[in-house]
């Protein structure tokens, strides 16, 4: 009787390990069909409705796209990253929580903006577009170790400025170029800073 049961608890073990392990690869699948549509083709990803990221969804990938941030950060050893004086482990803990913070602010900058321009959305909408724009996150900190930081910006405009044009339905050369002074704006604040 110990046999079966003992051989029993193997399987269900077993199970449990096939089933984390497929869920797993599943998610990373899914992950990296979302960042690979957002960062090539964002009018299109933000057309659809079967990929909407809400608070639950977008956090989980902002958390992952700052946890990859902090990664490429430590691994490319940039000077003027945070990441370098505190530490591997707080950052690698605590990035994913800055970046989920940063993200709900980023949602209301964009929501501010969107209003302004006749937006009848809800802020899930805009949380929406800039949860989708964590995604650079990793590729800032890899062009921020080039001094290249500036294409980072020019990309993060054009997916925020496609998000708000096809989520919150904003006429495009408004959006485009509001989006664009905030970007600016993003741009010489970081300039000043360093």
């Amino acid at each position: 009787m110990e046999n079966v049961n003992g051989t029993t608890s193997n399987l269900h073990v077993n199970l449990a390990v096939l089933f984390v392990v497929g869920a797993s690869r599943m998610f990373i699948r899914t992950a990296i069909d979302r960042s690979v549509a957002i960062l090539l083709h964002p009018h299109l990803f933000f057309s659809r409705d079967d990929d909407f990221m809400d608070f639950g969804d977008g956090s989980i990938y902002t958390a992952m796209m700052g946890f990859l941030a902090a990664l490429v950060a430590v691994t490319m050893g940039s000077a003027n990253s945070l990441f370098n004086s505190n530490g591997l482990v707080p950052i690698l803990i605590f990035s994913p929580l800055i970046a989920i913070l940063g993200t709900f602010i980023m949602g209301g900058i964009i929501h501010a903006l969107c209003r302004s321009l006749g937006s009848r959305n809800d802020y899930g909408d805009s949380f929406h577009i800039a949860a989708s724009a964590s995604v650079l996150m990793p590729i800032s900190q890899l062009l921020d170790a080039f001094s290249l930081s500036i294409l980072s910006l020019a990309w993060a405009w054009w997916i925020v400025s496609r998000g708000a044009i096809c989520v919150h339905h904003l006429e495009p050369r408004q959006a485009a170029v509001v989006f664009a002074l905030l970007y600016a704006s993003f741009s010489i604040l970081s300039a000043v800073s360093n």
